[in-house]
């Protein structure tokens, strides 16, 4: 766990937010984030080498912004814990544009799976649980920072499905001891099920791509399960914009499948934060460029 994260995560956050309310878990940690940078400097160097290295606009004001839409992620991350699952689906329903994704999900697993391919972007953490609103099960695949997270979540999700508000959320979690995770994922699509995964990352599978004229290793080896699964699948980029407001727009968008699967992936992504450049909260890791 890095140090911001650890830091926003605290016991003490942990526990007192379902009393503080959505509103104040919020507000304390984008002061708390604030207050991480302003005391580590170096954190804040790095998002600027990062953009700077792509050719974007690295001035004070973006830095601050993308350091401000970072704290927002750790804010989604901990709203479940803010109430029980009739609350949080109150809030997807009040906060969330979900209508169109799911109609798209919907039709897809008609025919076939759904691989639904996520980046470090904007309110990903709404993306699962606004997938599990279709009843149709999703498979995240992801690794726990700690065993604490994965039970908590584990019991969260279960919590979900029982209020039968949402569907099933299986956790395929890398490298978990007892696990063969391309087997897991290539299942999931088999059974006609939802599949996400992260694709805006460097693994052991990754694959030069393009982005913002630089290469970088990416797909996360997607486009090998691709192939491995040998099953219909439908194929989509998920980004959850943030609104004004406190709102949000999930978007999904189609990706053919070739041998550029991951190039049109990234294509999305560039098309994405072309308008949204403060919400990829990957900015503040270190970029797997191909020099």
């Amino acid at each position: 766990m890095s140090g911001l994260s650890k830091y926003l995560q605290s016991p003490e956050i942990l526990s007192n937010a379902a009393a503080i309310g959505s509103a104040g878990l919020r507000d304390t940690l984008l002061d708390k984030g604030a207050e991480w940078y302003k005391n580590h400097p170096d954190e804040s160097a790095l998002i600027r080498s990062n953009l700077a290295a792509f050719g974007l606009r690295c001035d004070d004001e973006t830095v601050a912004s993308v350091e401000h839409h970072i704290a927002l992620h750790y804010y989604e991350k901990l709203l479940p814990l803010c109430g029980n699952p009739q609350w949080y689906r109150n809030f997807i329903s009040e906060n969330v544009e979900i209508s169109d994704a799911t109609a798209q999900i919907l039709e897809a697993v008609q025919t076939g799976g759904a691989l639904v391919a996520a980046a470090h972007f904007g309110a990903v953490e709404l993306v699962p649980p606004s997938l599990s609103t279709t009843k149709i099960p999703v498979n995240p695949v992801l690794r726990f920072t700690t065993e604490k997270f994965s039970q908590m979540a584990r019991e969260r999700a279960s919590a979900m499905e029982s209020s039968g508000l949402f569907g099933h959320i299986n956790f395929i979690e890398i490298g978990r001891e007892g696990t063969m995770a391309a087997l897991d994922m290539a299942a999931a699509i088999r059974r006609k099920e939802i599949l996400l995964s992260v694709f805006d990352e460097e693994t052991g599978y990754s694959t030069p791509a393009k982005l913002f004229g630089r290469t970088v290793q990416g797909g996360a080896g997607l486009q090998n399960l691709i192939k491995f699964a040998r099953a219909p699948m439908s194929v989509f980029c998920a980004f959850m914009v943030r609104l004004p407001q406190g709102k949000y727009r999930f978007d999904l968008v189609p990706i053919p499948q070739s041998d550029d699967t991951v190039s049109a992936m990234y294509a999305a992504l560039e098309r994405k934060l072309s308008d949204n450049l403060e919400q990829w909260y990957f900015l503040h890791e270190e970029i797997p460029f191909v020099n």
